[in-house]
């Protein structure tokens, strides 16, 4: 029992909240809403086990930038897991680019998953969107075009999720696309926004950071002979992603993430959340396979800091739930791009 396609479930959560990490100024707002590029990686376990499963341990990294060309935002994504049943161990590792335009109108995603080192699932291909549809056209694993609702993308959605936020809305429902591979089963989300207590807040952030003993950049899960994970090749940049490598401009998500050990210490963390709002956030997903009594597909609880950091996250799958735990941040300067019409 592993995780089904990465979209939407863990991006919904990590991805999606950490993807708005750049400027943006919602319609009406009194001024914008300032968000930081950043790198930050999550320890991952079993908060709730089955039958079936007895244990995961895993490391999620994200990565997120502007492009060069100040065009659009780049973001790399990573997440990394070794799943403990009764008779066997499992290893899988779904790595994620997307890119997302300015104006919110356009989006690439370019996502593979490996297990047991093998090459399993790609899931490649662009959506643009108008004033009253989003056409995806996909390039992988088969080509074909699917015609949806207006949905937004994953930067354009934690926009409107922090702007709600920061406005006191409590509920937002919207049709949304993060580069699922099955569009046809229209996806929206509801969220539920709801205020962080400063106790309640100081409390999770006191736990932020690597454990005494741990490094940043510690190995991640082994496969089941003992070997390294799967390490395929980070993708050369496409237009839309940020100059570099990744996001960052060095390195994969993983890496870069936890290339300053500073960056892991709960102290350095600590400092650079300090002062923020943060709000816990409850987002439900729902499409064609949702259940007939109206339980979603997947649900995940994280805590959204007002400059677009994603703290620690809960992801309810069926039949298990995992927990996250943010163990590094690196807050990174925006770049000195124009503001867009979108912004």
């Amino acid at each position: 029992m592993t995780p089904r396609a990465v979209f939407p479930p863990v991006l919904a959560s990590c991805l999606a909240a950490a993807a708005a990490g750049l400027a943006a100024a919602p319609a009406g707002a009194a001024e914008p809403v300032q968000l930081a590029p950043h790198r930050a990686a999550y320890d991952v376990g079993l908060d709730q086990a089955s039958e079936q499963l007895l244990g995961v341990d895993g490391k999620i990294a994200v990565a997120l930038g502007e492009t060069g060309d100040c065009g659009g935002y780049g973001i790399d994504y990573r997440f990394v897991a070794r799943f403990i049943k009764d008779q066997e161990i499992v290893v899988t590792d779904q790595q994620v680019r997307l890119n997302e335009s300015r104006d919110a109108r356009s989006f690439g995603f370019d996502a593979e998953s490996f297990i047991d080192s093998q090459p399993d699932t790609t899931t490649k291909g662009t959506a643009t969107t108008s004033e009253d549809a989003t056409v995806v056209t996909y390039d992988e694993p088969e080509a074909r075009e699917i015609t949806l609702p207006r949905s937004t993308f994953p930067v354009q959605h934690t926009r409107e999720i922090t702007a709600a936020a920061k406005a006191g809305v409590p509920i937002i429902e919207t049709p949304v696309f993060q580069g699922d591979a099955d569009a046809e089963k229209h996806t929206t989300s509801t969220v539920i926004v709801m205020p962080l207590g400063k106790d309640e807040l100081a409390a999770e952030i006191a736990g932020y950071g690597a454990r005494p003993g741990q490094a940043a950049d510690e190995a991640l899960p082994t496969s089941p002979d003992g070997s390294d994970a799967a390490e395929p090749e980070t993708a050369t940049p496409e237009a839309g992603e940020p100059d570099g490598e990744g996001p960052g401009g060095e390195g994969d998500a993983t890496s870069a993430a936890a290339e300053d050990p500073a960056t892991s210490t709960p102290e350095a963390i600590a400092a650079g959340l300090a002062g923020l709002q943060a709000w816990r956030i409850s987002e439900s997903f729902y499409n064609s396979d949702s259940n007939e009594n109206g339980l979603p597909v997947f649900e995940t609880i994280y805590t959204l800091f007002e400059n677009g950091v994603t703290g620690n996250q809960t992801l309810k799958f069926d039949g298990y739930t995992l927990k996250t735990r943010l163990v590094s941040l690196e807050l990174q300067e925006p770049a000195a791009c124009p503001a867009s019409e979108a912004e």
